[in-house]
């Protein structure tokens, strides 16, 4: 039985929305995954990836056994489309590419970007869910969760925050995107969701600041200028709310407990400008721009097909000796368009733009429905973010960065009405 929603209190709002959880199996499941894959990609990792396949598994079984129709409107045909060009770009230029026997070990990645040819049909066998509400709660329920787990790991232990990422820079950019997408709650009509949302800005922001990793950093300002833009009277609002003091209290405290650290990266931070200014190349920003300038130049001897993701350090590596530095046993090139480029020349430079602007495209050709603004900005968020961090970091062909991105996009089609039922169901 579901509760009446009162709208004169909170309190009763979010009773009703406890009550609404769905009773039918396939709408609850889909439900909870859409929570769990917004909350847990900072400090759970690559559970999002176990979860992506646990989905991916199901999901084709269930096809099998006729539990839900194959359904894709166009606009999840354009994704799956996209995502699956993709693919075989990767593939075909890594299979022309010299040694090729070596790429089939570098391929299983790519079944994440395969996945919503079955995982969509299941979203949309749950058409009365509305995906982008429990997703973004998730996403500031993580946020949250990444800042507190941040916190510990700088303050009480002197190390990178990475919590089950491995990495602190993914676990950084993940936090950002959870910023970013779980700060679209500030949107929201009720009182306790906006401040749940700006509550998951500054803890976002938090963890992104101690996970120290600065292209993440500057990512935010885009972000925040997305938000500010996305629910202008909110922001206005909430910052003349007697809560904002008490944030700016716990974010004065949060830096004196991490100060050491902090100015630390600081410090070093002015340590490899000056040493890439006087044109010594060994520093972190050092190596960067020695990655940078190494796969322009294999890119500029190969454009078009490029060497094969199995070949892609190895291109570097005539440049890299040259002046005489250590050769690093780098993965990537520190910059996610060069890294495609090296991979597969030009057709896979415009397949990895396409991943990431697919998003936006079908969230703004969606129809003009109730969640139109918050799909579209989301969208733009999480591209953007993905985009700039993805100048100075890796950007996909890492589980988490993978995951977490197809998933996001499958939520943004899947959240999509389909006109088909709407037409059916008043005929």
């Amino acid at each position: 039985m579901t509760i009446p929603e009162n709208p004169k209190t909170d309190r009763n709002r979010m009773a009703a929305a406890l009550a609404r959880l769905p009773q039918n199996g396939i709408d609850r499941n889909n439900y909870i995954s859409a929570f769990l894959m917004g909350a847990l990609p900072a400090v759970g990792g690559s559970v999002i990836s176990v979860l992506l396949y646990t989905f991916f598994v199901w999901a084709i079984i269930s096809l099998f056994l006729g539990r839900f129709s194959f359904r894709m409107t166009r606009s999840d045909r354009v994704l799956a489309w996209t995502f699956t060009i993709f693919v075989v770009v990767i593939i075909f230029t890594a299979l022309i590419g010299e040694e090729p026997s070596r790429a089939p070990l570098s391929f299983v990645w790519l079944l994440a970007f395969l996945s919503p040819w079955a995982i969509i049909s299941r979203l949309r066998a749950s058409p009365s869910v509305d995906y982008l509400q429990p997703y973004i709660t998730g996403a500031a329920t993580g946020a949250v969760a990444a800042c507190l787990v941040a916190l510990v790991q700088l303050s009480l232990f002197d190390v990178r925050p990475e919590a089950a990422a491995g990495n602190p820079a993914v676990f950084g950019m993940m936090s950002l995107m959870l910023m970013g997408l779980g700060g679209l709650k500030i949107g929201s009509s009720s009182r306790i969701a906006m401040l749940f949302g700006a509550v998951a800005i500054g803890a976002g922001f938090g963890a992104v600041l101690l996970s120290l990793t600065r292209g993440a950093m500057v990512a935010c300002i885009p972000a925040v200028i997305f938000l500010v833009t996305f629910a202008p009277q909110s922001v206005r609002s909430l910052a003349r709310h007697p809560a904002t003091l008490l944030a700016f209290v716990a974010a004065a405290v949060t830096l004196y407990l991490v100060q050491d650290m902090m100015v630390l990266r600081w410090e070093r931070t002015l340590q490899e400008v000056n040493l890439v200014l006087q044109g010594k190349l060994t520093s972190s920003a050092g190596e960067r721009l020695r990655l940078w300038y190494a796969a322009q130049d294999a890119i500029s001897q190969s454009p078009i097909w490029g060497y094969g993701l199995q070949n892609r350090m190895g291109a570097l590596t005539p440049t890299l000796i040259l002046d005489g530095n250590l050769v690093r046993g780098f993965t990537h090139a520190h910059n996610g368009f060069l890294t495609f480029a090296l991979d597969g020349g030009v057709l896979a430079l415009s397949a990895v733009i396409a991943v990431l602007l697919v998003p936006v495209y079908i969230a703004w050709n969606a129809p003009r429905d109730t969640n139109y603004r918050l799909r579209l900005f989301a969208a733009l968020i999480v591209t953007s973010s993905y985009a700039l961090c993805g100048m100075t970091q890796i950007m996909f062909k890492h589980d988490i960065m993978d995951s977490f991105f197809v998933f996001f996009s499958m939520l943004i089609a899947a959240s999509i009405p389909d006109k088909s039922e709407k037409a059916t169901a008043s005929s």
